[in-house]
């Protein structure tokens, strides 16, 4: 078995520097803006058996399951046994194996998310593990992957998530970058050097990302800078929103934070100016409660490609859908390689010479191939 005390020093290394403030502008270049084609992961790479050891093959996700983004991870979590549910109808794989979830819990203390990962590929004996949106959980499940050898399905925008190349991490869904760029072509799209963004972010990694990415993107179709207001939580976004709106009201906002804080942030909009066009990113875009008559016209990223309905409204956020297809996509590919992890590795990164490889998941560095579209949300939707 291999050390748990090593694994954690690498864990702990990841998220400190994710947490890092970002350099001065005469300071060296950050290791994200490096050309993702130029930095390529040159550790070790497994190709022996780790084969698992248990007699079901098992699926691992970790979800905030307690906490404020407790609705959430239970939508996910929802999701996740639809996909396995509807997966099991299909029978067993082909060495007699059944399919199983197992599920952590990835609110707590900091570090709590390297411990659940940890457990579910020790105690659980996972093949594969799905994350959540949260990046930070992302990038330690990345360090512990390299150190075991496991793949990871990340739902985390987080662009740097993927630049390194590191064979055994695959995002599902958009990036940071890549829902800029689509939100920028619909507010841009017209008289772009009149319009006032603004950019409302949370203080955390994922904000700060979703930031950067955002102001990236804008600068490729105007002069005019987005307006940016950084919040700690929602209970300090309402006297901030109140100003700007008051000063200078922008022709349209984009919410980079998490689904508790968006909500809040969206109430006070109600108040404001409802006819305000609103972008949400898809962290924000989970939210938990009905939208109304009076909301603001929001619009965010979905999935371009149909994906399955359920009559008990089980896939009704992006983030739902994009959990089952994680878990659908690797349920898809045991059934071609067995409870194999190199094997699986493989197959998702398009290695696999197997001729049942039906279609191309993800690219050479793990970013999602799928489409993906702006659209409307309905008031009457729950998104």
């Amino acid at each position: 078995m291999r050390s748990l005390s090593a694994i954690l020093v690498i864990a702990t290394f990841a998220a400190t520097a994710a947490a890092q403030t970002h350099p001065s502008p005469n300071a060296p270049k950050p290791y994200a803006t490096l050309d993702r084609q130029a930095v390529t992961y040159r550790g070790p790479v497994s190709t022996g058996g780790e084969f698992v050891s248990s007699n079901a093959a098992v699926v691992g996700i970790v979800l905030p399951l307690t906490g404020p983004q407790q609705p959430e991870g239970e939508t996910l979590l929802a999701a996740a046994q639809l996909a396995i549910e509807q997966e099991q109808t299909r029978g067993p794989l082909q060495d007699g194996r059944q399919l199983r979830l197992a599920v952590r819990d990835e609110s707590g203390p900091w570090g709590q998310v390297s411990m659940e990962i940890l457990k579910l590929f020790e105690q659980d004996h996972a093949v594969a593990i799905v994350t959540s949106t949260n990046g930070t959980s992302a990038h330690l499940a990345e360090q512990i992957a390299i150190k075991i050898g496991i793949p990871i399905l990340t739902l985390a925008s987080d662009p740097t998530t993927t630049e390194a190349n590191v064979p055994w991490i695959f995002r599902v869904g958009p990036s940071d970058t890549d829902q800029a760029r689509a939100f920028c072509g619909e507010i841009y799209s017209r008289a772009a050097d009149s319009k006032r963004v603004l950019l409302v972010t949370q203080s955390d990694h994922d904000g700060r990302t979703g930031a950067e990415a955002f102001e990236k993107a804008a600068k490729e179709f105007t002069n005019v800078s987005p307006i940016r207001i950084e919040i700690a939580d929602a209970s300090q976004s309402v006297e901030p929103l109140r100003s700007q709106f008051q000063s200078s009201p922008p022709d349209a906002v984009v919410i980079w934070t998490d689904a508790p804080e968006a909500k809040t942030i969206l109430a006070t909009l109600y108040t404001l100016r409802p006819g305000t066009p609103v972008f949400l990113a898809t962290k924000a875009a989970q939210l938990a409660a009905n939208l109304n008559s009076s909301s603001p016209q929001l619009f965010t990223v979905d999935s371009a490609s149909a994906l399955p309905t359920s009559s008990s409204n089980v896939l009704n956020t992006y983030a739902a859908r994009l959990v089952y297809e994680a878990v659908r996509t690797v349920a898809d590919a045991l059934r071609v390689t067995g409870a194999n992890r190199v094997l699986l590795r493989d197959y998702l990164s398009n290695q696999s010479t197997d001729a049942q490889k039906a279609h191309k998941s993800f690219d050479a560095a793990g970013n999602s191939l799928q489409p993906f579209t702006v659209v409307a949300l309905s008031p009457e939707l729950n998104p």
